[in-house]
């Protein structure tokens, strides 16, 4: 736990592209998900005892670390 905490550290203030499974409950029985697609500078960091860390692109959503996808620093 340490080790990743550390890292997220290391990501603030880069530039990150990254995709992002988003999942939105339309009714009880329907769904629907789609690939975000977000780049921008890492401007927050979200660190919790019982979660993973989660970063914050441009002062906007914030995202686990976990559920990124293609994550490329640039």
């Amino acid at each position: 736990m340490a080790y990743a905490n550390t890292t997220a550290f290391e990501f603030l203030g880069k530039t990150v592209s990254f995709e992002y499974v988003r999942h939105i409950q339309i009714t009880e029985q329907s769904s629907i998900d789609f690939r975000e697609k977000v780049s921008g500078v890492i401007t927050n960091i979200f660190l919790s005892l019982n979660s993973e860390p989660e970063i914050s692109i441009n002062d906007g959503d914030f995202y686990s670390l976990s559920d990124l996808i293609n994550f490329t620093v640039s």
